[in-house]
C-alpha cells in the first residue's frame, strides 16, 4: 500500500505539470499525420514508376498494403521514442532541479519513482494511440483487418519490454548525465533492427540476431499479422510470447541495473552533482 501511494503521488505531480503546459496535445495531433508521410512518399519513390517494387514486398511480407504496413510500425516507433524521452530524462531532470537528492533520502522505494513517471507516460501514449488509430482510419482510409480494441492488446503485450528497457535507459541517463545523445542511439537502433518500416528479413545475419532480442520486434510483427493480415491471437500467438517474455527479461536487468546505480550513486554521493 505505501508503495502505490508512492507510485501515485508521483503520477499526480507529473500529471499536475502536463496539464499546465498543455501544448504538448498539438504534437499528439500532427506528428502521428506527418511522420509516416517520409516513409509512405519513400516507398512510392522505390516501388517504380510501374510500381513492380511491389511484388518483391508482397512476396517478403504476405501483403501489398505498404501505407498500413508502415503506419503499424511508425506507430510503434512513436509511443517508444515517447517513452524513452520520458523515462531518459526523468531522473536526470529531477536531478538538474535539485530534487533528486531529497527524494533518494525518503523511506520508499527508489524504483518507485521510476514507475509513476512510465504510468503517466503510458497514459499519454494510449491517448496518442488513439487518436492516430482515428486518424489513420478517418484520414488515410485505412482499414484494418481486426478491431481497433485489439491494438490495447497489442499495447498491453509491449509493456513489460517497454518498462524495462526504459528503467535501464533512466539509470544509464543518471549515470552518464547526458539524455540527448543517449535517445538519439537508442532509438535509431529501434528504428533500424526492429523492422519499423521494413521486414526484418532483409537485414544481414548479424543484425538480425540484436532485432530478435528487442521485444518491440516481435510486437511489431503480432500487430502486423493481427492488424494487417487478419490472424487470430492463437494464430500470432508465438512473436505475443516473445515479446512477453523478453520483456519481462528486460523488466529484470532494468531492476537490477538501477540497483546497481542506486548503489554507485551512494557510495560516490553522485546525485547532488550536475
Amino acid at each position: 500500500m505505501n508503495r502505490m501511494r508512492t507510485i501515485m503521488a508521483v503520477y499526480k505531480k507529473e500529471f499536475l505539470m502536463l496539464i499546465r503546459y498543455p501544448t504538448w496535445i498539438i504534437q499528439i495531433i500532427v506528428w502521428p499525420l506527418i511522420f509516416p508521410l517520409i516513409y509512405i512518399l519513400s516507398a512510392v519513390g522505390f516501388s517504380g514508376p510501374d510500381m513492380s517494387g511491389l511484388n518483391n514486398f508482397q512476396q517478403l511480407t504476405g501483403t501489398d498494403n505498404y501505407i498500413a504496413y508502415i503506419i503499424i510500425g511508425t506507430i510503434t516507433w512513436m509511443w517508444v521514442n515517447m517513452l524513452l524521452w520520458s523515462f531518459g530524462s526523468y531522473l536526470r531532470q529531477e536531478q538538474m532541479l535539485g530534487t533528486l537528492e531529497s527524494n533518494w533520502l525518503t523511506p520508499t522505494k527508489r524504483f518507485d519513482l521510476l514507475i509513476g513517471n512510465g504510468l503517466l507516460t503510458l497514459t499519454m501514449v494510449l491517448f496518442m494511440n488513439a487518436i492516430a488509430i482515428a486518424e489513420y482510419i478517418l484520414i488515410y482510409r485505412i482499414e484494418f483487418n481486426a478491431s481497433p480494441l485489439m491494438w490495447f492488446f497489442i499495447y498491453l503485450i509491449m509493456i513489460p519490454g517497454a518498462f524495462g528497457i526504459g528503467s535501464f535507459f533512466s539509470s544509464l541517463v543518471l549515470l552518464l548525465r547526458e539524455t540527448n545523445a543517449l535517445v538519439n542511439v537508442a532509438r535509431g537502433i529501434i528504428m533500424i533492427a526492429c523492422g519499423i518500416t521494413f521486414p526484418v528479413l532483409v537485414l544481414p545475419n548479424w543484425l538480425k540476431i540484436i532485432s530478435y532480442t528487442i521485444p518491440f520486434t516481435h510486437g511489431i510483427e503480432a500487430a502486423r499479422k493481427i492488424m494487417l493480415n487478419g490472424y487470430t491471437i492463437s494464430e500470432a500467438i508465438e512473436p505475443i510470447i516473445y515479446t512477453v517474455v523478453i520483456g519481462f527479461i528486460y523488466i529484470l536487468i532494468g531492476v537490477l541495473f538501477f540497483k546497481y546505480i542506486e548503489h554507485v550513486g551512494k557510495f560516490k554521493g553522485s546525485f547532488d552533482r550536475y
